[in-house]
């Protein structure tokens, strides 16, 4: 009788927090949805009005200024609350939006971007420290994955949609996003609010304690070499191909006409994510991670490399797969960080780093595509910006060489805290 009372209360939990903050849930998937599809119009609109070369450079300064700026950014947030600054970040989205209305020039196009680069600077910290403050005890995991899978259902959506978007006149596609962003920001004022969260001190999440001073976590990431670097290095690689992979599917797509599939392509690394990451997860848990860095790394690698010269319905296979090898090398090298850790004193701050790391591949990604696909096409481009994670591997397996202890072995590490997010698409 408890068993069937205790599953009962389980579900009753879960019901009541899913409709309690269903208005949240709906924010994520419409801000997600034409979040994304403005960030995959900047180079195939930036096409028509400049070279490719100074819109891979406005891509990419478009990540740089939001990485510098976000550590005053949250500070901000911690202060004045927020739900308020994600009121904001949205209402400027909106206005992106909005100068779209007004066609398509070198003008409208500056400000619309100029305006999502405010838009998700404090889109990504807001809604994960909303998250961290409003989740009820014992069930924030729960809640971050439930905000994580309508934010990813928005992202494949929104990449579902990306071949008919893009054929449509900017006009049109101004109305879109406003009315989104419209639902959007009518959904946030709906959620619950979030008044104690301005002084309620945030558990040492990942995205938290990014904010402290880079040079306090440099000797603990010393320390916790070869892990440490390798989850530096497999960020700024990871970063580099899905920045390469947004700015050159987008063209393709508009230059194509038989690349339909492309569409849902964008959205398969996410996809990628939300079917195996309860498996991945287990895997990485309970096999030696040594064996699993290695062919994680390596499946990401070759992948990664397939998918620049199948531009086609194999790019949904090979793009499923490389995310897959991605995201179990992550998690492995993440568990063994942990393993290494003894005093566990900068938990956030280093996750933080490894998030800075990530952050910069996806400004790398941009500037180099921009550069790449006007002289040797797309799918040199890809390929291009596939070779870092080859890269990663091989130091992989030279420091591998050089440390001559291997990972802990299964069973061995009872509780992990939550990996640092790996964005495969703009946060």
């Amino acid at each position: 009788m408890s068993f069937f009372a205790s599953t009962s209360r389980v579900l009753s939990e879960k019901q009541s927090l899913f409709w309690k903050f269903f208005p949240f849930w709906m924010f994520m998937l419409f801000y997600k949805f034409a979040g994304a599809v403005h960030y995959s119009l900047i180079s195939p609109y930036g096409e028509r009005l400049l070279p490719l070369w100074i819109v891979g450079l406005l891509m990419g300064g478009s990540s740089v200024i939001q990485l510098l700026l976000d550590v005053p950014a949250g500070r901000i947030m911690d202060r004045f609350g927020y739900l308020k600054f994600l009121k904001i970040t949205t209402f400027l989205f909106l206005l992106a939006g909005l100068f779209l209305l007004f066609g398509l020039n070198e003008f409208t196009y500056y400000g619309s971007l100029l305006l999502a680069t405010f838009g998700w600077l404090f889109f990504g910290p807001g809604n994960i420290a909303y998250a961290l403050a409003k989740a009820p005890a014992g069930q924030a995991g729960r809640f971050i994955s439930t905000k994580d899978t309508f934010s990813s259902i928005g992202v494949v959506l929104s990449s579902a949609s990306l071949p008919l978007i893009l054929v449509l006149p900017p006009q049109i596609v101004g109305w879109i996003l406003t009315v989104f962003f419209i639902l959007s920001l009518a959904f946030l004022y709906w959620s619950p609010a979030d008044e104690q969260s301005k002084r309620a001190p945030l558990p040492a999440e990942s995205f938290y304690k990014k904010r402290e001073p880079l040079g306090k976590v440099i000797k603990a990431l010393g320390r916790l070499n070869p892990a440490s670097g390798m989850l530096l290095l497999s960020g700024i690689s990871s970063g580099i191909f899905y920045g390469t992979i947004w700015f050159v599917i987008p063209l393709v797509i508009l230059t194509h006409a038989s690349s339909g599939l492309l569409g849902l392509g964008l959205g398969i690394f996410d996809f990628s994510i939300v079917v195996l990451g309860y498996v991945l997860g287990t895997l990485a848990d309970r096999a030696n991670k040594r064996s699993l860095v290695f062919f994680g790394l390596l499946t990401f690698a070759l992948a990664g490399i397939l998918v620049s010269f199948n531009l086609s319905w194999l790019f949904l296979l090979f793009g499923f797969i490389a995310t897959a090898g991605d995201e179990l090398a992550s998690l492995a090298l993440w568990s063994w960080l942990h393993t290494l850790d003894k005093k566990h004193a900068n938990d956030g701050a280093i996750s933080g780093v490894i998030n800075l790391f990530s952050d910069l591949g996806w400004a790398i990604g941009p500037i180099m595509a921009g550069f790449l696909y006007v002289l040797v096409g797309p799918s040199w481009t890809i390929l291009v910006g596939a070779l870092p994670a080859a890269l990663v591997w091989i130091i992989y397996e030279f420091l591998m060489h050089k440390h001559k202890h291997a990972p802990l072995a299964p069973g061995q590490v009872k509780v992990i805290p939550p990996k640092p997010y790996r964005a495969r698409h703009r946060t």
